[in-house]
């Protein structure tokens, strides 16, 4: 037995003997470690291209319904109208310029108004869970307001702001401003106290845990309170048109449905689709490259 244990545990021969004398025992060469197989990125890959073939089924079914529907019942135009008369009213107004007029009007508001929320609620958050103070000062003003109906403060802006822009883009920011600091107060207040106490036990300061543990901790939840936010900002475009506007896509929709004109009210509301599934899918984007661990998490999930 104690040989067996001898020969087992043993290293590899490197000689062996034979009737002209040594031979030295041929070696495999180095050839170094073995790199890891790209399993995970691979397995990553085909999930997403799953996922967007998904959506585009999904899509293609609803607008087939849609399309067969309205060709076997044939309703009136002014309740609604086929996908297939979406692109020509499309064009339409594409043509006259019309479109593009209240295009530019509504991405104007929709950026500033949706900067300026981020740039306040993002840092007053981000105080406001890092300091318990300031929490409870401001936690009742920003349940208060969060409960209350912004369709019903947008008069007062515009009595205040007057007709112009700039009451505009006071709704909007104020419809998006919630979302992002209450994700960004949770997002601080989830960081693992376990966390911060590795950083205080290597002797950070408090500015330097808020720096390296607290603000990267929170920065998921600053991103899905910013996909909120720009979703309720392209619905805060339609109320701002609702009070005195001139033009944008919210008064193209609101003018259609007055005038009957269906199809102009479906090409107001798929822009507006549209600038949503192509703002969240560019957050999206924005956040791995942010928050690459929260990938590496999911993964290992």
């Amino acid at each position: 037995m104690t040989g067996d244990a001898e020969q087992v545990g043993a290293p590899p021969p490197t000689e062996r003997r034979s009737d002209t004398g040594v031979v030295p025992t041929p070696t495999m060469p180095d050839q170094g470690p073995t790199p890891a197989p790209m399993v995970r990125k691979s397995r990553f890959t085909g999930a997403k291209r799953r996922s967007l073939v998904r959506g585009f089924v999904s899509v293609a079914v609803v607008l087939a319904a849609w399309e067969a529907a309205v060709r076997i019942f044939e309703p009136s135009t002014v309740i609604i109208v086929a996908p297939s008369a979406i692109p020509p009213a499309f064009w339409a107004l594409a043509e006259t310029g019309e479109l593009w007029t209240h295009f530019r009007v509504s991405m104007k508001q929709f950026l500033l108004g949706y900067g300026l929320a981020s740039a306040l609620a993002i840092p007053l958050g981000l105080w406001m869970g890092a300091s318990r103070r300031a929490h409870d000062y401001g936690d009742p003003w920003l349940t208060a307001l969060y409960a209350t109906p912004n369709v019903a403060l947008a008069p007062l802006f515009i009595i205040w702001l007057g007709f112009g822009d700039v009451s505009h883009i006071a709704i909007i920011a104020l419809v998006a401003f919630f979302p992002v600091i209450i994700n960004t107060i949770d997002g601080v207040h989830a960081v693992e106290r376990d966390l911060r106490e590795v950083g205080i036990a290597f002797r950070a300061n408090k500015r330097e845990v808020f720096a390296l543990v607290d603000l990267p901790g929170a920065m998921p939840y600053i991103f899905t309170g910013l996909r909120l936010a720009m979703a309720r900002a392209l619905v805060g475009i339609v109320v701002a048109d609702l009070f005195g506007a001139q033009a944008g896509l919210g008064y193209l929709i609101l003018t259609s449905a007055q005038l009957f004109a269906t199809a102009d009210v479906f090409v107001g509301v798929l822009i507006l689709a549209a600038l949503g599934v192509g703002l969240t899918w560019v957050l999206r984007v924005l956040q791995k490259k942010l928050t690459p661990w929260q990938i590496e998490v999911k993964a290992q999930v």
